[in-house]
């Protein structure tokens, strides 16, 4: 960090920090996050102000040189605030979800000039105090009672004698009274509540990112995608942010149930495609190696298109191995290597795609990414890239050749957290297709069921011999129901995929379910390990009952 900088700590009234940003005075970074807060968030920060609990402070922070950003971000909260020609505004390096949230609802939209996004500011800024209920809330519409009133109106100090006056035209004077000290004493509050900032002058753009990486109000660390949007903002004269463009691809992910993917790992997937594996391509703890490769000319064009290649990668997840949700994902390192494959491999041949899916399998089947050390992850991300480049290369990297990768026992519970089971939960998908590719737009996505659901082990489990994962099917296939066991009452052959036998079907309807349960899972298990060992068998892996 620059030995240039001044730190200087400050505390101000909170209607200070409102005129400096309607006068743009405090800009906004374009490496910021946008925002991020809840209504209930909102409302919570105004509770604490009403009780009078501290909410952090600020860090500001007004750069050594002039335009070190082409531009700021213009928009807070609702509003659209000026960007001043001079150089007398300070960047908000840390607070900015509580400034805008502040600004946003207490400054009277009927008094600024400044341009207003009137729907976004009625659905989370258009905050009003109940006197009667002394509680904030967001009103459904805008016809309010005189006892309920938009905060920003408690700091307007004129406003008062109004709503006085509009209270005594509804109420008794000792209601009134109740009422109106309710009121002035918020509203002094808002207007005296004094908060701390720290204001930081000098330095670049790296000393932004370093102070940005170290302190936020939580004390924790900022997610590397934001630091590198920091990083990587004025590469792109179009003003590509990393954070954004992520937000972007998570949205476009839904329709896959991939929503949820870590952003760690979208990440890991673009530092990935920098010519070495993620792991070595950063490191939490220090970050000069992100700053460098961020540094590169080309890192935003092949950021773009690594962006392009995770789309098509969890669209084969989807599609060709029936990953319906992220959840089912193995391994992160599976997204990171699968995108590495399409970035690299543009036009893939049959060979080359039927290659990547029996990888996928050994690799899920083998816990191939927990069994080795780094420098044998090293050795096969390397052999990966072979095979990228050559299709008969064997992609996958074994450090005993001679000897098979072991499977895992049979999984003794369903629970996302273990690849053992979601690999059994995989295979029972695929082989109840028949290993056949889905089309996206014909599934909704994953159905986790039980044949049983009244039949769980001494800990409360349910038994995973009784899972029957299905695909949920825009048309629908099954009745929504979590427990299965209807399947046995009639025959159909198509069950049969989903290891339920006509022998099963007739205990089912022969005996007391306490018994025949039982003895249907058990033979069900047996015919379950039986296919899934002829599977992983003939993956080359050696099976373990």
């Amino acid at each position: 960090m620059s030995s240039k900088l001044k730190i200087e700590p400050r505390v101000r009234r909170l209607k200070d920090y409102i005129e400096d940003l309607e006068k743009g005075l405090l800009q906004i970074p374009p490496f910021q996050r946008d925002k991020a807060w809840d209504n209930n968030k909102r409302k919570d920060l105004f509770d604490s102000l009403k009780n009078g609990y501290p909410i952090g402070s600020l860090l500001l922070w007004k750069p050594e040189e002039d335009n070190i950003f082409e531009r700021s971000m213009e928009k807070v909260g609702p509003y659209t605030t000026p960007l001043t020609g001079n150089r007398e505004f300070y960047y908000i390096l840390d607070g900015f979800q509580r400034l805008s949230t502040l600004f946003g609802c207490l400054l009277d939209k009927n008094k600024t000039k400044l341009e207003i996004d009137e729907e976004e500011w009625k659905k989370e800024f258009f905050i009003c105090y109940d006197l009667k209920e002394e509680e904030f809330f967001i009103p459904r519409t805008r016809d309010l009672e005189s006892y309920q009133v938009p905060i920003y109106e408690l700091i307007d100090t004129k406003a008062a004698f109004l709503r006085e006056r509009e209270l005594r035209t509804r109420f008794e004077e000792e209601q009134v009274e109740s009422y109106m000290d309710r009121y002035r004493n918020l509203g002094s509050i808002f207007i005296d509540y004094s908060l701390p900032s720290v204001q930081i002058n000098g330095g670049g753009i790296e000393d932004a990112v370093e102070i940005f990486s170290r302190v936020n109000s939580k004390g924790s660390i900022i997610s590397p995608d934001w630091m590198v949007s920091a990083l990587s903002y004025n590469k792109d004269k179009r003003g590509f942010r990393l954070g954004s463009a992520i937000d972007m691809l998570v949205e476009e992910l839904k329709v896959y149930n991939f929503d949820n993917i870590k952003r760690e790992v979208i990440f890991q997937c673009i530092i990935n495609s920098f010519g070495k594996a993620h792991f070595d391509q950063m490191n939490q703890k220090n970050t000069s190696k992100i700053e460098k490769l961020v540094k590169r000319a080309d890192f935003v064009e092949v950021t773009k298109k690594t962006i392009e290649s995770i789309k098509k990668a969890v669209h084969f997840l989807f599609e060709n191995l029936l990953v319906l949700d992220s959840k089912l994902l193995p391994y992160g390192n599976h997204l990171i290597f699968i995108t590495d494959f399409f970035n690299q491999v543009e036009n893939p041949s049959k060979v080359h795609l039927e290659k990547l899916k029996q990888w996928f399998w050994i690799t899920t089947y083998a816990n191939y990414f927990t069994i080795y050390s780094l420098s044998k992850q090293r050795a096969a991300y390397l052999q990966f890239q072979d095979f990228l480049k050559d299709e008969e290369q064997d992609p996958v990297f074994n450090d005993r050749p001679d000897t098979a990768f072991s499977v895992f026992e049979f999984p003794p519970k369903i629970f996302f957290g273990s690849v053992r089971a979601k690999a059994l939960v995989l295979f029972l998908l695929n082989y109840s297709n028949d290993f056949k590719i889905i089309e996206t737009s014909k599934v909704e996505g994953l159905n986790m069921n039980y044949l049983f659901v009244d039949i769980k082990d001494e800990k409360g489990n349910l038994l995973p011999e009784g899972v029957l994962p299905t695909i949920n099917l825009l048309t629908e296939q099954f009745p929504k129901s979590k427990d299965m066991s209807f399947m046995l009452e009639e025959y159909n052959s198509k069950y049969e995929n989903y290891f339920l036998t006509s022998e099963m079907r007739e205990i089912f309807n022969t005996y007391h379910k306490d018994i025949s349960q039982r003895k249907i899972l058990d033979i069900r298990k047996g015919l379950i390990v039986e296919n899934e060992k002829a599977f992983v068998e003939a993956l080359g892996l050696k099976y373990a009952v």
